[in-house]
């Protein structure tokens, strides 16, 4: 149905021209205010730069009349020029002084000296009499001013130049020489006024600036003849203290700038009036407009006065009752919506999950109605079991919103795959790893060729588009829905043995059926004589192990088949540790069991099964040597020591002798000693010999050369001296010892 938007237009067009005219002027009124602020930051920027114009100038100035002050102190080279006879060696020491005063500021235009005794003036090309000289006028002035060295208001001085007479406009600076009287000379230094006022104009921008200087009186510097007109609101002007000077900068576009600073005000005040003005606008195009709603909710108020709100807040709100009845029909159907959807899923599953246990056959009423449900004709049928390869590192890499996602994306490839074949399958994740698919055709003859091939797309895209593998397990055909669940068995079985097969294939039920898992009991006698071999430290372990594997891959066992016999492995391994091996218990329990355990549930071929065991039963295999060499060579060095304890007064017993008796070499005897007892066969021998020797020195009066000659010992200082250093004293001071001792006691 279409909807007149007339009212809409009519309530559009009402208000458009309001908030057109409202917001141009709040728009003008903020332009106003930032450009006020705008005038403002200029004349605050423009008073900075009359200061620093002022102090730059001043700083140039002071400097030259700092200098010029330098050069006419006593007993300086000008003061020798003006008080010695005329020489041209002073002359020319003199000009060099001035004209070196002019190369170091370039703002100086001509420095001249004058000197009374003759009445000359010198200046940085030549020496001339004053009434030759072009500036004569000025000088002569000067000679009469009771107070010099200020710089003078703007003048026009007087030059030749090439023959020819020309006129510069400079500001002078004289001092006398001496100061005080000015009895031998006279200093000028004039400044090109066009110098300052490229000087100044550096510093400024002329686009939007003007500079201008006036001296005490008013007189401009860079306009001859005209004076200082008065200072408006846009300009800065900056009083000199050092010249008396007047720095003015002013903004150029004064007048509109004066405007935007001055007329703000009163674009606010027509602001604010247009503001109230479309206020009471808005209140009565509102209350015009308001007028058909009002009698809409007149009525509705009828009906809404029934209904209690939930928040005694809501009665003011006249469009309450409206909300709250869509608000809860939009909740209502979402509602409904998401507890449909929820029960068709929990309903298929519970369909599908039942059709592959076969409990539907005896209830055909409720297998029809179920099968009329989800669409599905009576037909041919076949069952594929997709299981995901190496599903523990799948769920270690992928988090559960991840392995979710993905499963979906395999689920959705299997039904779009599908359909591209015009097949129809009913698709259903029943474990963590498994997604069952159910073909249905009305021909058998090429169910399995059609299963075969949907499978092989799947896998295909799954190995080329995700990061993992799967593996397809293919039931046999059905004839009706009584051998689903066979079907189903079959494929169940059939993707089991992709242990045996390997991974990241299709297996088909048909070509494994038949083929049995070889007999058990060459199993068991494999594991028996592997364990034995194992237990025994045989090498031969190894390639029993070997071809435990191959067995169990040529007869393509199932994964159930193999986790069995791996567990009678692991079993019998225990049993044989602990009645023959008990000192292996431990690392037995705490490392190699659970990671022979951990190999059996994570790894999905015999291929990683037989890496996994091989590493860590050769872990376990040299752990076991280790401790069975160390038990026989235990019982060695006990055999042995005690033949030592036994003979060690013997003088031909050695490690050559004990060699010969116990068929060991020496060298390995040697460090069999040091291993077990921690002493060398000679330290040991001594030690036992030496402790004898103690014996006789305290129990009996047999003298130290007996005692010497019955160690083995031909010279008896010999054995003084180990007794010694064993001991820590010789042995008549140990016998006496040991006698003041017993007599204490």
């Amino acid at each position: 149905m279409k909807v007149n938007n007339n009212y809409i237009m009519r309530m559009l067009l009402s208000y458009l021209p309001i908030l057109f005219v409202t917001i141009s002027v709040l728009i003008f009124i903020f332009f106003s205010i930032i450009n006020q602020f705008n005038v403002r930051n200029a004349l605050q920027a423009n008073q900075l730069t009359a200061e620093y114009i002022t102090n730059m100038v001043d700083s140039s100035l002071k400097n030259i009349s700092i200098d010029a002050q330098k050069m006419i102190e006593t007993g300086g080279n000008l003061q020798q020029f003006l008080e010695a006879p005329s020489d041209r060696a002073l002359d020319y020491e003199a000009s060099n002084l001035l004209s070196g005063l002019m190369v170091r500021y370039g703002l100086i235009d001509s420095v001249y000296l004058y000197r009374v005794k003759d009445s000359r003036v010198l200046d940085q090309s030549t020496i001339r009499p004053l009434d030759q000289f072009p500036d004569q006028g000025f000088v002569q002035s000067s000679l009469n001013q009771a107070y010099t060295g200020v710089w003078s208001s703007p003048r026009i001085r007087e030059s030749m130049a090439q023959g020819s007479s020309s006129q510069v406009r400079v500001t002078t600076l004289g001092f006398k020489i001496p100061r005080d009287s000015g009895s031998l000379g006279y200093l000028m230094v004039n400044v090109k006024i066009s110098a300052l006022n490229t000087y100044i104009g550096q510093m400024i921008d002329h686009t939007i600036t003007d500079a201008q200087l006036y001296d005490a009186k008013g007189n401009s510097f860079f306009n001859a003849g005209h004076t200082a007109p008065s200072k408006n609101r846009l300009s800065a002007d900056v009083l000199s203290d050092y010249t008396g000077w007047t720095y003015r900068i002013s903004i150029k576009g004064g007048q509109l700038l004066d405007f935007l600073f001055h007329g703000s005000t009163l674009w606010i005040l027509l602001g604010l009036s247009v503001i109230v003005i479309a206020i009471g606008s808005m209140f009565y195009i509102t209350r015009r407009n308001y007028k058909p709603i009002e009698s809409i909710l007149h009525r509705i108020e009828r009906f809404s006065s029934i209904v209690k709100p939930a928040d005694p807040k809501e009665k003011e709100n006249e469009f309450s009752f409206i909300d709250q009845a869509i608000e809860r029909l939009i909740t209502n159907n979402m509602a409904f919506q998401e507890q449909q959807q929820e029960h068709l899923v929990i309903r298929r599953q519970q369909f599908l999950q039942m059709l592959l246990k076969g409990e539907y056959i005896e209830d055909r009423a409720a297998w029809e109605q179920e099968w009329n449900h989800f669409g599905l004709s009576a037909g041919h049928f076949i069952v594929g079991v997709l299981e995901l390869d190496h599903y523990v590192q799948f769920g270690l890499k992928y988090t559960p919103n991840d392995q979710s996602l993905f499963k979906f994306v395999v689920s959705s490839v299997a039904v779009e795959t599908a359909e591209k074949y015009g097949l129809k399958v009913i698709v259903e994740w029943i474990a963590k790893n498994q997604l069952v698919i159910l073909l249905i055709a009305d021909d058998s003859g090429a169910l399995e060729h059609q299963l075969l091939q949907l499978s092989e797309e799947i896998r295909s895209w799954v190995e080329s588009h995700l990061d993992f593998t799967v593996t397809i397990g293919i039931g046999i055909s059905a004839d009706d829905e009584s051998s689903i669940a066979h079907s189903f068995e079959e494929a169940e079985a059939a993707v089991s043995r992709k242990v045996s097969l390997g991974i990241n294939q299709i297996i088909d039920a048909v070509e494994v059926k038949g083929k049995l898992g070889g007999e058990w009991f060459d199993y068991l006698e494999m594991i028996r004589t592997l364990v034995r071999q194992l237990r025994m430290s045989e090498n031969e372990w190894q390639n029993e192990l070997k071809r435990l594997f191959s067995e169990m891959a040529v007869h393509r066992l199932r994964k159930d088949d193999v986790d069995r016999l791996l567990h009678y492995l692991m079993f019998h391994l225990e049993y044989e540790l602990d009645g023959a091996l008990p000192e292996a218990k431990k690392p037995w329990l705490q490392e190699a069991k659970p990671q022979l355990v951990m190999a059996a549930e994570q790894s999905d071929t015999l291929a990683q099964l037989e890496q996994n065991f091989l590493q860590t039963l050769t872990k376990l295999s040299e752990h076991i040597e280790e401790l069975s060499q160390s038990k026989r060579h235990n019982s060695l060095m006990r055999e042995i020591r005690d033949y030592v304890v036994e003979h060690f007064m013997d003088p031909n017993l050695s490690l050559t002798l004990l060699s010969d008796r116990f068929q060991i070499s020496p060298k390995y005897l040697s460090q069999l000693f040091k291993e077990s007892i921690g002493q060398n066969f000679s330290d040991f021998l001594i030690g036992l010999r030496i402790e004898y020797a103690k014996r006789l020195l305290r129990e009996s009066d047999v003298t130290v050369q007996v005692i010497s000659e019955m160690m083995g010992y031909a010279n008896p200082t010999s054995f003084i001296r180990v007794f010694k250093k064993i001991v820590g004293l010789s042995p008549g001071q140990y016998r006496e010892s040991e006698i003041k001792s017993s007599v204490e006691d």
